[in-house]
């Protein structure tokens, strides 16, 4: 029997949802922040380093280096593999319904497109919304490969990607090892105009700047995207091999994940965020962007140990399901937190809200992202106590169905 679209098209109800997911997703949205507090406070997206006064002292030294070490290109690839996996799972139950799958998943995608392009032309340049949409759409055409042949261009493209950087950062390692110009940047004119516009108290000023600086970020975006690719068919492949949904079956390959990907990706990044601190200190530029460009390679491998590692816990440890509630109530609403995390933090510190650049070390940014992730968690809590979703999930899946969806929840009657 044939269903009708505006039937059965409907998003996935409250106990069609995989609590590990939205927990991994509440503590990835820490991780982003946590990385992200550095363009926040430093007011230019483009600016990849902290400058070198910022790190005049020891345990600033030590905050940056253990950002750098754990958190630096391990989150945005978990983000990217929630997209694929979530992609993976509401696409397979869309068709489970008889409903025409890749025309709800398209539109779901074209909002996602629009919040991410008015998020990075009007609030913070940072957005990886628009990235994350582009990858999904390519994932239209890839989500009826096996697994097996997705798990064969996971390989290929880490590759492909893996020599490309690695070749990049050996040439930079080489130029600076011939006493190249220490002082390398390629965005330094742009950056220092960013900060002097967002410094201002005009957000119009500053709005000016961040249409050419939003255009930019396409530039720096190149490094980035094949990793977010990868990590989205990584995803796509757990959807499809069932693994989240069926945690106790697959916790030997979690294992495995978490033991190869947890010491390797650690050692490896360590080793990274040794040499990119030593280099900023030192002032060279050149050095510190070659070691930068190996975070990129290395990044998702701790980010693999982290899910891996995470998956097992949540299979093995029973108790980590009421611990971490309150986390996964902040990951059901991660569009919202997101981009509230722009607004709160671009009032923080642009011109135009309170100016607090300059003021905040790295070690305040640290507490300060853990303050704003901790309220974020109590009110998602609070939100859901009422509301089945997140203000912008409500959005999003308003506009995807094309009916308005009912928001609050409802009353239990007492007959």
């Amino acid at each position: 029997m044939a269903y009708s679209y505006e039937y059965d098209a409907r998003p996935v109800g409250e106990g069609e949802r995989i609590e590990v997911l939205d927990a991994l997703r509440g503590i990835a949205l820490l991780g982003i922040l946590m990385v992200n507090m550095a363009a926040f406070k430093g007011l230019s997206t483009l600016e990849q380093f902290p400058r070198v006064e910022s790190l005049a002292q020891p345990v600033n030294q030590y905050a940056y280096w253990f950002i750098q070490a754990f958190f630096q290109t391990k989150f945005y690839p978990i983000f990217a593999f929630l997209f694929g996996l979530g992609f993976a799972l509401q696409i397979g139950r869309l068709r489970a319904r008889g409903t025409p799958a890749t025309k709800i998943m398209l539109r779901r995608l074209l909002v996602l497109l629009l919040i991410g392009a008015l998020h990075g032309l009007f609030l913070w340049t940072g957005d990886v919304l628009l990235l994350y949409a582009l990858c999904g759409m390519l994932l239209l055409l890839l989500d009826r490969l096996s697994a097996s042949v997705v798990l064969y261009l996971v390989l290929g493209l880490w590759g492909a990607h893996a020599f490309c950087c690695l070749g990049f950062a050996g040439m930079s390692f080489w130029w600076a090892s011939q006493g190249a110009d220490g002082g390398f940047d390629p965005f330094t004119v742009y950056v220092e105009q960013g900060r002097q516009a967002y410094a201002q108290s005009s957000y119009w000023v500053a709005q000016q700047f961040r249409f050419r600086e939003w255009a930019l970020m396409f530039i720096n975006a190149v490094f980035f995207v094949p990793n977010a690719l990868m990590m989205f068919l990584v995803g796509l492949y757990f959807g499809k091999r069932g693994i989240f949904e069926r945690l106790s079956e697959h916790r030997g390959l979690l294992a495995l994940l978490a033991i190869v990907g947890l010491p390797l990706g650690m050692a490896l990044n360590i080793w990274y965020a040794t040499g990119l601190s030593n280099s900023l200190r030192a002032g060279d530029e050149l050095l510190a962007y070659a070691w930068y460009t190996l975070s990129i390679v290395f990044g998702p491998i701790l980010a693999i140990g982290y899910i891996g590692a995470f998956g097992w816990l949540w299979a093995t440890v029973g108790a980590l399901r009421s611990v971490l509630a309150p986390v996964a109530a902040a990951g059901r609403m991660a569009l919202t937190n997101y981009l509230t995390q722009s607004v709160v933090c671009t009032l923080l510190f642009y011109g135009y809200g309170l100016g607090l650049h300059d003021r905040v070390s790295i070690v305040q940014g640290v507490v300060l992202t853990v303050l704003i992730w901790g309220v974020q968690v109590v009110l998602s809590t609070l939100w859901l106590r009422q509301f089945q979703y997140g203000p912008m999930e409500w959005l999003w899946r308003s506009l995807t169905y094309g009916r308005r969806m009912a928001l609050r929840r409802a009353r239990e009657t007492v007959s």
